[in-house]
C-alpha cells in the first residue's frame, strides 16, 4: 500500500503527462508554505514542482503571482524562466549549483538593487494587509496577549514611508541564493514578491541575512546612486517594528501548521523584538 507521500509523488507524476515523462520525484528539504519536489523528466531534464498547498494558501500566497515574478525576474537575468503554470501548481526548472550559506554586504546589496530596479509586478504588498491575512489564520490557542497587544498597535498605527514603491523580493536570504559553477548567483522563491515598499524589503533581507541594517542601507543606496541616503534610513527604521511583528506572526502559523517547536520559539523572539522596538 502507498504511502501519503507516495500517493502525492505519483499523482503529480501522471498530472504532467504527456508534457513531461517524469521517471523521478523527491521532496526537497525546507520551506514552510510549501512541500517542493524535484522531478527528473526520462530525458534527463529536471525541474522543481511547486504545489498548490493549503499551507500556501494560509500565507496568502499565489503561484500566479509567482509566476509573474519568475517570468519578469528571468528577463532581468536573476532567476530562470519558469516552465508551465498548472493548476494545481507551478512548474520551474531545477537551476544547478550550489545554495549559498551567506551572503556577504555586497551580494545581498547589490541583488536588492538589481530586483528594486525591475519592471513592477501587478500584485501588491501591504505588511499591514498582510499581518491581517496571518492573524485571522491563527487559532485562538496561538493569539496570546504579547501577540495580541503588538498587532493592535500596529495595526492601529498604520502608515507609509512616502519612498516610491518598487518590485520587492520580501524573501531575499541566503539560503534562496544559487551559486552556479560559473559564479553566477540566481535568485529563487519568488512567491513573496510583489510590488511595495522597498524599505521593507531592506528590513527584511538584513534581519534574514544577520547583516546591519544601516551599513545595508547606505552600500545599496551607494550601488543605486541614491542621494537621499537619511530619508532611506529613516524609512527601514520604521519598517524595522513592522518587519518582526510579521515574522511573530509567520513563524506563530507555521507553529500552528507543523508543530516544530523552533517555530514557536521563533515566533516568541520576533514579537519581543517588535515590543521592544515599539517601546523606544
Amino acid at each position: 500500500m502507498l504511502s501519503a507521500d507516495e500517493k502525492e509523488k505519483a499523482a503529480v507524476i501522471e498530472r504532467l503527462r504527456p508534457d513531461f515523462i517524469i521517471k523521478q520525484a523527491e521532496f526537497l528539504e525546507g520551506g514552510l508554505s510549501n512541500r517542493c519536489m524535484k522531478l527528473t523528466a526520462e530525458d534527463g531534464r529536471q525541474f522543481v514542482w511547486r504545489p498548490e498547498a493549503a499551507s500556501a494558501k494560509a500565507f496568502g500566497l499565489s503561484r500566479d503571482n509567482e509566476f509573474e515574478a519568475l517570468t519578469v525576474a528571468s528577463k532581468a537575468g536573476l532567476t530562470v524562466q519558469p516552465v508551465k503554470r498548472y493548476p494545481e501548481g507551478l512548474l520551474n526548472p531545477w537551476i544547478e549549483g550550489e545554495t549559498m550559506a551567506e551572503a556577504s554586504l555586497d551580494i545581498a546589496a547589490t541583488l536588492q538593487a538589481k530586483i528594486h530596479e525591475m519592471p513592477a509586478l501587478s500584485n501588491t504588498f501591504d505588511p499591514f494587509d498582510k499581518g491581517l491575512v496571518y492573524f485571522s489564520n491563527l487559532s485562538a490557542s496561538s493569539l496570546n496577549d504579547s501577540l495580541k497587544a503588538v498587532h493592535e498597535h500596529l495595526q492601529k498605527h498604520r502608515f507609509t514611508s512616502g519612498l516610491p514603491l518598487a518590485t520587492c523580493h520580501y524573501d531575499l536570504g541566503y539560503y534562496n541564493f544559487i551559486r552556479q559553477t560559473n559564479g553566477e548567483i540566481k535568485v529563487i522563491d519568488w512567491e513573496y514578491a510583489a510590488f511595495g515598499d522597498p524599505a521593507m524589503d531592506l528590513v527584511m533581507t538584513s534581519l534574514a541575512n544577520g547583516l546591519d541594517l544601516e551599513t545595508l542601507v547606505n552600500r545599496y543606496c551607494q550601488i543605486r546612486r541614491i542621494d537621499s541616503v537619511a530619508d532611506w534610513q529613516n524609512a527601514c527604521r520604521q519598517w524595522l517594528p513592522v518587519a518582526n511583528y510579521l515574522g511573530g506572526l509567520w513563524y506563530a502559523l507555521g507553529f500552528e501548521l507543523y508543530g516544530d517547536e523552533i517555530y514557536r520559539e521563533r515566533s516568541v523572539f520576533f514579537l519581543e523584538k517588535a515590543e521592544g522596538h515599539m517601546a523606544v
